[in-house]
């Protein structure tokens, strides 16, 4: 009779599957705008997993991832409800407050707000993540592009552009050149040609970036502003 073959320690570290193919999930969202906020859903996922995994020594932290993704998937099958489907959120810190699930279903919140067109309300929930002395650098990072994202579309473009510009020096920084695109955007559209023109000559676009639009807008956008990509 053939043995099982066991699994070594070495194996079980090994990256997970369905983490990778999350990442290319990841990665095929942020190819268009349209769905660049959707695709911090994911983003959020990802590093959620990982933080939560990290800290899952207790049973009550798992309980709350448990229904972190219960609630991820409830929402995901009602795409196309009214912006009250955002509140499911709030459960997580009704029934788990504090917890890492918590944080990371307020940030789930912001995205589903501003994906709604509730500016203010995401802008809200930004802010408290930001003052929440329990969020981790990602999450603060996370909700101040969300941030920056509501008040670009609320068309209040120099209060937006002063978060960009703070983002662009924020070490936990992952998606430079997709923020340096949307300060370009806000300078242009404050009249501010000289700064925006030179906001844009640094935007390199190249195999691994992170941004978030099809890289034809970026030349279409140079060639308009005398620039050679």
């Amino acid at each position: 009779m053939a043995t099982k073959k066991k699994i070594t320690r070495k194996e079980l570290k090994k990256p997970d599957e369905f983490v990778s193919k999350t990442t290319e999930m990841y990665r095929y969202a942020l190819e268009n705008w349209k769905f660049f906020v959707s695709g911090l859903v994911i983003v959020a996922m990802i590093l959620g997993v990982g933080y939560l995994w990290r800290r899952h020594v207790t049973q009550r932290e798992a309980e709350a991832f448990t229904l972190y993704h219960r609630l991820q998937t409830q929402i995901q099958q009602k795409v196309s409800a009214s912006a009250k489907i955002c509140d499911v959120w709030d459960r997580l810190e009704k029934t788990y407050p504090g917890t890492p699930a918590a944080i990371y279903g307020g940030l789930q919140k912001a995205s589903c707000l501003l994906n709604h067109g509730k500016f203010k309300q995401s802008e809200d929930a930004d802010q408290g993540l930001l003052n929440n002395a329990k969020s981790p650098a990602v999450v603060k990072f996370m909700a101040q592009l969300l941030k920056g994202y509501a008040l670009e579309e609320k068309k209040a473009y120099k209060d937006a552009e002063g978060v960009f510009k703070d983002l662009l020096d924020n070490p936990n920084n992952f998606l430079k050149d997709t923020v340096r695109y949307h300060l370009y955007i806000c300078q242009l559209r404050q009249g501010k040609k000289d700064a925006a023109k030179e906001t844009l000559s640094k935007l390199k676009i190249r195999a691994g970036s992170d941004f978030a639009l099809p890289v034809i807008l970026v030349k279409i956008q140079k060639a308009r502003m005398g620039l050679k990509e």
